[in-house]
């Protein structure tokens, strides 16, 4: 009887935590952050035209990679989103839910890991630590954008799982394989994490996998892995497996002391993520991955972090400490080559061990305070965390960060569908591609902008990473304003507030006809229509363009 009341009494936590996780994760999804990001737009209008006509914006059927302006990303969750869009149709709900649904469920992939560990002295750890994960800055903020990480990383925490659960149960390792291995189709770091921890895995736990028992789910977790990698094997020596290898922020390897200077760079920004200042006080040096004041974990997981860290050091020698240590060294590996500081969307697989750290700092903390202390503590510390989370997410981003998340490419398509006779040139020399934002937000059908594209981007599709932003369809084009031309034609020149200096309004007598502000007030397009008749009379002598009938 008592063991059927404390698992009512589990059921209803677990059934709390996520519905506190669900409000996190999906209220006003499609508002905050506001605006759309290309990066989002890509995946969205492209799982559209795959489900609409089995290709994808240039034409191609059922790509193994998506090629994104310049880059290719993995597939998965483009063909997730596909299914999304089917069930809720072209909207940005429908492009956020599959990441959120993924950041939700994450939260029961570490409930279960915690649950399993045993290591975990108190059954509250394992719901605090849950908690914990669930409302953390580092997975909302990746959980609810149209990104493939936070897919990524569910299926990368629940191979882990299933690895952790194989060192006793072989035919886990079965399960842990598929799982890591299409987490590698997800998402571009990944590729490279899950090789890493395949190995370290191996490894560590050699003496339990080269067992009797555990032989033949090995082998058989090797043979799928090798099947379900494919498609990355069949395209490892194109440009399409290595599409950001511009990234790797390395490039002197002459030398001694080129291979030094190596070692030294990589090493400093390997260790930014263990840092205190990094992952409790620091946001995201790219205001676009980071949230306002806010770092990816709360000031006050400071304490149980570096408790945790004491509890693994002094528990090493445990088979889950090894594991969990092996996550830690391994995680931030791929990121700490890039050049940026600080990618949290590059090392979002690192918070699986980080989380288990601070949860196993808590279960210290319990073990050694009286519940009249942690208990008032825990209270205390949980709502500040929820009131930190309201003011800089809620509050904060959808404002200050805007213009970052690409807010405007709504209004700016709406804009246009208002003026279906009339041509818009959008300026792009600087800003990034809007091209695709204004075909989902039109809801352009993807079998015309197939016909419409440049054809031999589908004829070489793995084998060239050049982008051209030059694109021609409906009654938009996306390139950069040819001053010498584009005056002379009927039509809407669009660009952002410096595109279009009052004296070239003046000059070339450009009619203001819409402005586009973010919430903070600040311009972020504006369009100006052209007057070729009165540019022409005002010219001492006429040029080829004004005897050309169809400028007017």
């Amino acid at each position: 009887m008592k063991k059927n009341k404390y698992d009512l009494i589990e059921i209803i936590a677990l059934l709390l935590i996520f519905l506190v996780g669900a409000v996190i994760f999906f209220y006003k999804l499609d508002k905050i952050p506001s605006g759309f990001y290309i990066d989002e737009a890509l995946p969205g209008y492209n799982a559209y035209s795959i489900l609409l006509t089995g290709r994808d914006e240039f034409g191609k059927g059922f790509p193994m990679f998506f090629r994104f302006y310049g880059s290719f990303n993995p597939p998965l969750f483009t063909y997730l989103v596909a299914s999304s869009i089917a069930i809720f149709g072209l909207n940005i709900f429908a492009v956020r839910a599959p990441a959120a649904l993924a950041g939700l469920l994450s939260g029961l992939v570490v409930f279960f890991l915690l649950k399993n560990s045993l290591f975990l002295k108190r059954r509250a750890s394992v719901f605090l630590g849950t908690l914990f994960f669930v409302i953390s800055p580092w997975i909302i903020l990746h959980g609810r954008v149209g990104y493939e990480v936070s897919l990524a990383f569910l299926l990368f925490a629940l191979g882990c799982l299933f690895l952790w659960l194989g060192v006793t149960k072989p035919k886990r390792l079965i399960l842990a394989t598929i799982f890591l291995s299409l987490s590698t189709y997800a998402a571009y770091a990944e590729r490279f994490i899950v090789p890493l921890v395949i190995f370290g895995f191996v490894l560590v736990f050699r003496k339990v996998l080269f067992r009797k028992s555990h032989l033949r789910s090995l082998k058989t977790s090797l043979v799928i892995l090798l099947v379900t990698q494919i498609p990355h094997l069949i395209l490892l020596t194109t440009p399409a497996f290595f599409p950001k290898a511009n990234l790797w922020g390395f490039e002197d390897l002459g030398g001694f002391w080129g291979k030094l200077g190596l070692a030294r760079e990589f090493f400093s920004r390997y260790f930014v993520y263990f840092s205190p200042r990094s992952l409790f006080f620091l946001p995201d040096p790219d205001p676009q991955r980071s949230i306002p004041a806010l770092s990816v974990f709360y000031p006050w997981m400071i304490i149980p972090y570096f408790l945790g860290i004491y509890n693994f050091w002094k528990r090493r020698g445990e088979d889950f400490s090894k594991f969990i240590i092996l996550l830690l060294v391994l995680t931030p590996i791929p990121a700490a080559l890039t050049r940026d500081p600080f990618a949290t969307h590059r090392a979002l697989p690192a918070l699986l061990p980080l989380i288990v750290v601070i949860a196993a700092g808590v279960d210290m903390a319990i073990k050694r305070l009286g519940f009249r202390i942690w208990f008032p503590l825990l209270v205390i510390t949980v709502i500040w965390s929820f009131v930190l989370l309201w003011r800089s997410y809620f509050v904060f981003l959808p404002i200050e960060r805007a213009r970052l998340w690409g807010y405007g490419a709504g209004e700016l398509a709406e804009q246009i569908r208002q003026r279906p006779e009339e041509k818009f040139l959008i300026d792009e020399s600087r800003t990034k591609p809007t091209y695709i934002n204004l075909a989902f937000f039109s809801k352009y059908p993807p079998e015309k902008f197939q016909k419409e594209v440049d054809q031999n981007v589908k004829e070489n599709y793995y084998a060239s990473v050049d982008f051209n932003s030059h694109y021609r369809f409906a009654n938009i084009e996306t390139r950069g304003i040819d001053w010498e031309k584009d005056i002379y034609k009927a039509q809407i020149l669009v660009g952002d507030e410096f595109a279009i200096s009052p004296q070239q309004a003046k000059e070339h007598f450009l009619e203001e006809v819409f402005e586009i502000k973010d919430p903070l007030g600040q311009i972020v397009f504006r369009g100006f229509r052209t007057n070729p008749r009165q540019k022409c009379a005002s010219l001492p002598l006429p040029t080829i363009d004004c005897t050309n009938s169809s400028t007017f």
